[in-house]
């Protein structure tokens, strides 16, 4: 949604004169001849309209495409009108809102004419696509979000199938004598945190690119979801890396130097973890 709101600020003054055009365009005295045969297939961003008397109330159904919802009429509509300011050409043109019926950005165009006032709701996605300011598919944004869906799914169930591991691991500490119970200990540790961290990918895969996607699109989305995948893998290795000191002080102090490489890239990605996160910091408070 941010993302559309900032496409709509930075062409604020082409979206209006198109508006400008389109209402300008529609001819209101053919308004019901018009919304029966081809209002809604001549402008695909055009989702609703209506038409509000001179008694300030609703007098027509609230027109979609294919269908008129009759529960509308007579609805009182002063407070709405009350709030509005024309141009010098008799129209107004709204700020960007979440339609109450959509949940998605609308943008409303209202024309006086004598004494009615005639309503068109925009959504704004449609709009931007139709004026060419940004480019989207519909079948391609489904197969994006099926695939995200059963790729989301499948990495918790990874996750799952990890905690199972390291539960059956520590089960197996207690009852096989032949297991090196640090070993196990350890192992079930990463396997946990590894869990944790593809979980986490998980969750914010299926939550920002499936069932909350229209509402959820922030900015440096991507550069935080790697630098918190990153802090559960450091983690991981950091472990690692303390299970390998443990064994190489046990069993042959030469092999040393190996787990000093080990430490020194677990540094080398915290030292690198930290530089995202600075970058990240400072972008966002240029924004």
């Amino acid at each position: 949604m941010k993302e559309l709101i900032s496409i709509y600020k930075k062409h604020y003054t082409i979206i209006e004169n198109s508006l400008t055009s389109i209402v300008e365009g529609i001819d209101c005295t053919e308004y019901d001849l018009l919304v029966q045969k081809s209002l809604f297939s001549l402008y695909p961003a055009l989702k609703a309209t209506y038409k509000i008397g001179k008694n300030l109330k609703q007098s027509t159904p609230l027109h979609t495409y294919g269908n008129s919802d009759t529960s509308y009429l007579g609805a009182e509509k002063a407070h709405l009108l009350e709030r509005i300011q024309f141009r010098e050409d008799n129209i107004y043109i709204s700020n960007v809102y979440v339609n109450s019926r959509s949940g998605t950005p609308y943008i409303t165009a209202v024309v006086q004419r004598d004494t009615e006032y005639v309503v068109f709701d925009f959504e704004l996605y449609t709009l931007l696509k139709d004026l060419s300011l940004i480019e989207g598919d519909e079948y391609f944004s489904k197969f994006t979000r099926y695939f995200y869906t059963v790729f989301g799914f499948m990495l918790a169930l990874f996750s799952v199938a990890l905690i199972v591991y390291a539960f059956i691991t520590t089960f197996n500490i207690f009852f096989d004598p032949k297991m090196d119970i640090l070993a196990g200990l350890f192992h079930s540790i990463i396997a946990l945190t590894l869990a944790l961290a593809i979980f986490d990918l998980s969750r914010t895969i299926l939550e920002h690119e499936v069932f909350y996607k229209s509402l959820s699109r922030n900015n440096n989305l991507e550069n935080r979801l790697l630098a918190r995948f990153l802090t559960s893998i450091i983690i991981a290795l950091s472990i690692e890396s303390l299970m390998v000191v443990f064994k190489i002080a046990l069993n042959d102090y030469a092999e040393m130097i190996y787990a000093l490489y080990l430490i020194a890239g677990v540094g080398i990605m915290i030292a690198s973890l930290s530089l995202l996160i600075f970058v990240m910091r400072y972008s966002s408070k240029r924004e």
